[in-house]
């Protein structure tokens, strides 16, 4: 099983019981007592997890540093249903914004085959998006370590160079009315995303309702709402 995939099941399983014995993992996990504790070693030296003797609880501030491929790896049939929605909004000739999400990364597949021109500050969505001859264009800017996404004043000042028609983000929760999120780098250059851009939607799967972060990104008000069920 691939390592990503391990860690996500461990994460899992500490949010839902906050504290486990390695012992109880390998039951629930079906792994080995090596292998538990090379991930949760890996796992606390992001600042997810906290080992003690003999098991793991969550760091109080796991769910601001969890890394994009542990977010990526979650809700994963909900960010697809969005994300197909999503893209049949897209119209062809129409350049797009794409940010940095976890959710906003499962828009690729949907792209194939669209006449549109896709700006972003994920470099793995560009990767995604020249595979399958998608027109696009990567921001620059530094490079953000767990998020993988791009930002500071040259992604900025890049975005701010252009106009798009439409512009598909997420962020880390909303509540009271409110999109906010845990980067302060991600949120501003979603704002700027959202400034030179005609159309916004908000790509949301229900894990992050009621939810509030350090930084505000929007109000729910001035973002067409896109999310499960949809």
């Amino acid at each position: 099983m691939l390592k990503i995939q391990r860690q996500n099941d461990l994460m899992r399983l500490l949010r839902e019981e906050k504290e486990l014995t390695v012992k109880e993992l390998c039951a629930r996990l079906y792994y080995s007592p090596a292998t538990v504790r090379r991930d949760l070693a890996e796992l606390e030296g992001k600042g997810l997890v906290k080992r003690s003797f003999g098991g793991a609880v969550l760091t109080e501030n796991y769910a601001d540093q969890l890394p994009l491929a542990l977010r990526a790896a979650t809700h994963i049939p909900e960010k697809k249903r969005i994300c197909a929605r999503a893209a049949e909004l897209i119209r062809d000739g129409e350049t797009v914004f794409i940010d940095a999400s976890s959710t906003t990364y499962f828009l690729a597949p949907y792209l194939k085959g669209k006449d549109v021109t896709v700006v972003t500050n994920n470099p793995l969505l560009c990767v995604m998006l020249s595979e399958m001859k998608v027109k696009n264009f990567c921001t620059g800017g530094e490079m953000l370590h767990e998020s993988m996404a791009l930002a500071g004043r040259d992604a900025e000042a890049y975005v701010r160079g252009i106009h798009a028609h439409c512009c598909f983000f997420s962020a880390r929760g909303y509540g009271d009315g409110e999109i906010s999120d845990s980067s302060k780098g991600e949120r501003d250059v979603k704002t700027v995303m959202l400034e030179r851009s005609d159309r916004h939607y908000f790509l949301c799967d229900s894990s992050k309702a009621d939810k509030r972060y350090s930084y505000r990104v929007t109000d729910l008000e001035s973002v067409i709402f896109l999310s499960e069920g949809l």
